[in-house]
């Protein structure tokens, strides 16, 4: 059991990494069971799972109902827990040099609204 457990966490945090890394949102608009487009997060690890067959029996056949680590408070808190690693390296990285942060925010030809953070 705890060896389908740690490759169903794996797969989730697989999912939540890349879609962090590509900066694309979690949710969709109806994420029910019969709807067409569940959200990437949802999507994404559906994909997944097809393409590995360990993922699947873990993610669609054996995983519990109450222990499906997809909902929405799980996701959120998955993105938490990566941003406080990525802090804790960046802040492990710079140790007790100084630093500067610089924020921009504008909006792009197509008016979408953009924003840089450099560190």
């Amino acid at each position: 059991m705890e060896v389908a457990y740690r490759i169903h966490l794996t797969a989730i945090l697989s999912v939540t990494c890349f879609l962090l890394k590509q900066g694309l949102p979690f949710r969709g608009n109806d994420e029910s069971s019969n709807s067409l487009n569940k959200g990437n997060f949802l999507e994404l690890l559906d994909w997944y799972s097809l393409r590995n067959e360990e993922v699947w029996k873990t993610v669609n056949q054996n995983a519990p109902g109450n222990n499906q680590l997809t909902s929405p408070k799980i996701q959120k808190e998955l993105a938490n827990a990566c941003a406080m690693e990525i802090t804790r390296v960046i802040v492990d990285d710079i140790g007790d040099n100084y630093f500067s942060l610089m924020v921009d925010e504008a909006r792009d030809a197509s008016i979408k609204q953009q924003m840089r953070v450099v560190l």
